[in-house]
């Protein structure tokens, strides 16, 4: 399945993937990774269409060098669309990132796009689509939450699996939960944590085994919110139809919208 990772924190901080030592795992996630950050509150998108631990990947050397205080990164298991780099998430609009774990009714949901959200698809995704659904909704609703309720309540009377996201406007994290069975497959949890050790935080990933690493990240406040439960630490489980907003100063609203 893909794996979804976002992290809110108060100061931009280092956040680094090292994958070399665990090529035996490369046929967990094999059709395409990527990473979406800020730099100066403008929007970054790398991704490319093959396995994160293959070798001619980027990641390690690009996660070394990415900065922010917020992040999106994803590791993708396909459904509908072959291994690309267009259809490797997170995608990128204007200052909005989104990545996506689970499926849609593509077709569906592609012929209800208007203008430029239509227009703007490049690659065979329903979760392409997906993206430019939620944000046709945000538009004509005039509010993100209230966008984003209608969008998936509409989604919801469709065939799907997962809905789950992670969707920024570089000011703010929102993270959903949501799927039509397999809960436990469709996991999604949060972190608040705040600065303890001086020395780096450190873990190994059970689903993808990758090595993550940030030096920053155990000296300042931050959010974390991964599919998995990625320390030992007080992690929560977003609730099923739960939307978090987690916010610039590190607060979190939740509502249910489903």
């Amino acid at each position: 399945m893909c794996r979804l990772l976002g992290l809110v924190a108060n100061k931009p901080v280092d956040l680094e993937f090292s994958l070399e030592r665990f090529k035996k795992f490369s046929a967990r996630n094999p059709d395409g990774w990527g990473i979406g950050w800020y730099e100066e509150g403008k929007s970054e998108v790398f991704k490319q269409g093959i396995s994160a631990i293959d070798e001619e990947s980027k990641l390690p050397e690009l996660s070394k060098k990415v900065i922010s205080n917020i992040v999106i990164s994803h590791v993708r298991q396909g459904t509908l669309g072959g291994s690309s780099k267009v259809n490797s998430h997170p995608f990128l609009y204007e200052n909005w990132i989104f990545a996506h774990n689970g499926a849609i009714d593509r077709e569906f949901f592609l012929d209800k796009l208007k203008g430029r959200y239509r227009d703007r698809i490049e690659g065979e995704t329903d979760s392409e689509v997906y993206f430019y659904w939620i944000l046709q909704n945000i538009e004509e609703q005039g509010d993100t939450i209230s966008g984003i309720r209608e969008a998936v309540n509409q989604v919801k009377t469709r065939g799907h699996t997962g809905m789950n996201f992670l969707l920024s406007d570089g000011k703010c994290l929102y993270a959903f939960r949501y799927s039509s069975n397999s809960r436990n497959y469709y996991s999604l949890f949060v972190l608040k944590r705040n600065p303890s050790d001086p020395g780096p935080f450190e873990h190994i990933s059970k689903e993808t085994r990758a090595l993550l690493i940030s030096k920053a990240l155990k000296r300042e406040r931050a959010v974390l919110v991964c599919s998995e439960k990625l320390t030992e630490e007080d992690w929560h489980e977003i609730g099923f139809g739960e939307i978090l907003k987690i916010n610039s100063d590190l607060s979190i609203e939740s509502v249910n919208i489903l």
